[in-house]
C-alpha cells in the first residue's frame, strides 16, 4: 500500500527534525538556570539580550549541520514515492484487456520523471523556508521568555524562580511553534515536528496523486478508484467531500482529457465534485490517507470488511491516540527542559508524568488493537522508568539490552533502527542479522559505543545519538569489506599525510587520554585520532620516525558519519573520501 511506503520514506526526515527541535529547546533552556544569580530585573534582561546573538549562531550551525542529510533523504523519499505510486497492476490488467498502451512507456514517461523532479524542488524549497521560520521562532521564543520574566519580576508579584519556571513550562507545553493553521475549531499551532510531518505528508501524497493524474492522461482511461483505510474521517456524514469514509473503494468518472469518455463512464459519480481533489479538505488533502488510481476492474464497489459505524468508532479512537501521543511528547519536552535548567523537582515531576502518559497510551493501544507510532512520541535524551525486563531480547530481535533496571532504551532503539534503515538493502539485511547491545555505565569493561570486530557485535552506550550509531556502522563496513587494506582507500587516506612525523602527534582537547594529528582534510578532531597500535599490533611510530597511518583508526568511520550528517562539509574538506564512501555504498546494493 502506498501509504505504508510514504510513512516509511518520511520517517528518517522526521527523526532528523525531532533531533533538531530538542537540541534547540535544550539550548534555550541552558540560558535559564533556576538557581543562577539574579541581581535585578533590568540587569538580567539586558544580559539575556546579549546572549541572543550566541543562540542565533548556534541555531544556524545546527540547521546547517543537518541540511545535507535532509536533502539526501528528501530526494530518496520523492523518488521512491513517485515510482511506487505508478499503478503497474492496473496497467498490466489494461494490456490483458487489449488496451492500446505500453505500461513500460508510462513508467518511463518523461512527464512523470519531471513531476517527481518538480515535486522534489518544491519540498526542498519548503524546507529552506521552514529552516528560516525555525530561526525566527527561536528568536521569538527566547525574547518572549525574557520579556515575560522581566514583566513578572518587575511587578514584584513573582520571584525570578517562579517567573522563569512558568515561562519554561509554557515552552514545554508548546515546543517551538512554527506554523499556524486555521481549522473549524479555531487556530491550531504546529511545533517543528508537527510541521515537518504535515509538509512531508502533503508533498508525498500530493506527488502520488500527480503521478496518477498523469497516468490517467497517458492511458486514456476515465475511471478512478479510491482506496480505503479503517478509521477514515466521517465529516458531516453526508455523501460529500467532508465524509471520506463514503468514498472508500468507489469508482468515479474523472477527467475526460481526450473527449472519448463513454456514456457508461459518465454515469459514475463525478470525481472532482464528490472528492474535491485539490482542496485541503478533499482527497489527498491535509491528513487524508486516501489515494486514487486509474481503474480497469469491475464497475462496482467492493465490500469492505468493516461497517460504517465501526469505521466511525475507529476514527474516534485514532483521534484519542493522537491526543495521548501529544501528551507524551509534551512531558518529555518538560523533562529535557527541567534537566537543562537544573530544576530537580521539575525533572522528577516530568519523569513521573511521562511514565504515566506512556502507560496510558500503552494500555489504550493494547485495549483497542492500535499500532503505536513512536515517532509521534519520541524525544531524544530522555530517561523514563519502564516495566520491561532489561535482560530480554527486545524487538527487533537483533537488539539486546544490558542496562540498569530503570533505564529506558527507546531513544537508542529508535536510533539503531533509523540508522539501519538508511543503508542499502543488502547492507541493511546484514545489519539486521548482527547483534546490537545497548549498555549503561559499567555494564561492560568500556563505557562508550563501539563495534567489536572479533565478535561482530555492536555496543551502543547510553544516550548515544544516531550519529554515533552511524559512526560504528562505518567500522562494521571497513571490517566487512576489508577497506583498510584497499589500495584506493589507502591512497585517499595518505593524501597530504605521507610525510607526517610522530612529532606532529598532540594531545586531543576533546578526548582525554588520546592523541592525534590535525589536518585541513579532517572533518572533526576525532578523525585525526591516533591509536598506539594498529590492528596488526604495529606501533604508531613507523620507519624514520614517520607516522604509521594504519593507526589513524577513525578516519573512515568518522568520514562515514559525516557522509550522512555533514555531506557538504565532507565534500569541501575531503571530496576523495566522500566519493569513495559513495562508491562503496553503491557497490553493496
Amino acid at each position: 500500500m502506498i501509504e505504508d511506503k510514504i510513512q516509511k520514506a518520511i520517517k528518517p526526515i522526521i527523526s532528523i527534525y525531532s533531533q533538531i527541535e530538542l537540541d534547540i529547546i535544550e539550548r534555550i533552556a541552558e540560558h535559564f538556570k533556576i538557581n543562577e544569580e539574579f541581581i535585578n530585573s533590568d540587569y538580567w534582561y539586558f544580559e539575556k539580550l546579549k546572549e541572543l546573538g550566541g543562540l542565533n549562531n548556534e541555531t544556524i550551525k545546527l540547521l546547517e549541520k543537518y541540511t545535507g542529510r535532509t536533502k539526501q533523504e528528501l530526494l530518496k523519499a520523492m523518488n521512491d514515492i513517485g515510482i511506487n505510486a505508478i499503478p503497474t497492476e492496473q496497467l498490466n490488467i489494461a494490456t490483458q484487456k487489449g488496451a492500446l498502451l505500453n505500461p513500460e512507456d508510462i513508467i518511463n514517461s518523461t512527464n512523470i520523471q519531471n513531476i517527481i523532479k518538480f515535486s522534489y524542488n518544491e519540498i526542498e524549497n519548503s524546507f529552506l523556508q521552514l529552516n528560516k521560520a525555525i530561526q525566527e521562532q527561536v528568536r521569538k521564543t527566547y525574547t518572549d521568555i525574557i520579556t515575560q520574566t522581566y514583566i513578572k519580576t518587575s511587578s514584584g508579584i513573582y520571584s525570578y524562580q517562579e517567573a522563569i519556571l512558568e515561562s519554561l513550562d509554557e515552552l514545554g507545553n508548546k515546543g517551538i511553534s512554527v506554523l499556524e493553521y486555521q481549522t473549524d475549531k479555531g487556530i491550531r499551532n504546529y511545533d517543528v515536528v508537527g510541521t515537518v510531518r504535515r509538509d512531508l505528508l502533503c508533498a508525498t501524497r500530493g506527488l502520488a496523486a500527480k503521478v496518477n493524474e498523469e497516468v490517467i492522461k497517458e492511458s486514456g482511461n476515465h475511471i478512478v478508484r479510491v482506496s480505503h483505510h479503517f478509521g477514515a474521517r466521517i465529516g458531516d456524514g453526508g455523501e460529500n467531500y467532508t465524509n471520506h469514509a463514503w468514498w472508500q473503494e468507489k469508482q468515479f468518472f474523472c477527467w475526460n482529457y481526450d473527449g472519448k469518455a463513454t456514456e457508461e463512464e459518465k454515469k459514475l459519480p463525478d470525481f472532482m465534485e464528490h472528492c474535491n481533489y485539490g482542496d485541503v479538505q478533499g482527497i489527498v488533502g491535509i491528513n487524508c490517507k486516501h489515494f486514487f488510481t486509474v481503474w480497469y476492474g469491475q464497475l462496482k464497489k467492493d465490500e469492505l470488511d468493516f461497517t460504517y459505524e465501526e469505521n466511525k468508532e475507529q476514527y474516534e479512537k485514532t483521534q484519542q491516540q493522537r491526543y495521548l501521543e501529544n501528551g507524551v511528547r509534551k512531558w518529555k519536552r518538560k523533562q529535557v527542559i527541567a534537566n537543562k535548567a537544573e530544576d530537580k523537582e521539575g525533572y522528577e515531576k516530568a519523569s513521573k508524568k511521562t511514565k504515566e502518559w506512556q502507560e496510558r497510551i500503552k494500555t489504550f493501544t493494547k485495549d483497542n488493537n492500535l499500532k503505536r507510532d513512536y515517532t509521534r512520541e519520541h524525544v531524544k535524551n530522555t530517561k523514563v522508568v519502564t516495566n520491561k525486563d532489561n535482560n530480554d531480547i527486545i524487538k527487533p530481535s537483533y537488539i539486546r539490552k544490558n542496562t540498569d533496571k530503570d533505564y529506558d532504551t527507546t531513544n537508542e532503539e529508535e536510533n539503531i533502527k533509523t540508522a539501519i534503515e538508511l543503508m542499502p538493502e543488502k547492507l541493511k539485511n546484514d545489519l539486521n542479522n548482527t547483534e546490537f547491545e545497548i549498555i549503561t555505565r559499567n555494564k561492560t569493561n568500556k563505557n562508550y559505543s563501539r563495534y567489536d570486530r572479533t565478535n561482530n557485535k555492536f555496543y551502543i552506550y547510553e544516550n548515544s545519538t544516531q550519529e554515533e550509531v552511524i559512526h560504528e556502522i562505518g567500522h562494521y563496513i571497513e571490517t566487512k569489506y576489508n577497506i583498510l587494506n584497499n589500495k584506493k582507500y589507502i591512497d585517499i587516506r595518505s593524501k597530504g599525510l605521507n610525510n607526517c612525523s610522530i612529532y606532529s602527534v598532540k594531545d586531543l582537547e576533546s578526548y582525554s587520554g588520546y592523541k592525534g594529528i590535525t589536518n585541513s582534510k579532517f572533518i572533526s578532531e576525532l578523525q585525526g585520532l591516533i591509536y598506539k597500535k594498529d590492528l596488526q599490533g604495529k606501533s604508531y611510530i613507523g620507519n624514520n620516525q614517520l607516522l604509521n597511518l594504519n593507526c589513524l583508526g577513525e578516519y573512515f568511520s568518522e568520514g562515514f558519519r559525516a557522509y550522512w550528517f555533514e555531506s557538504e562539509k565532507l565534500k569541501n574538506t575531503d571530496l576523495d573520501l566522500f566519493n569513495y564512501i559513495k562508491e562503496v555504498l553503491e557497490n553493496v546494493k
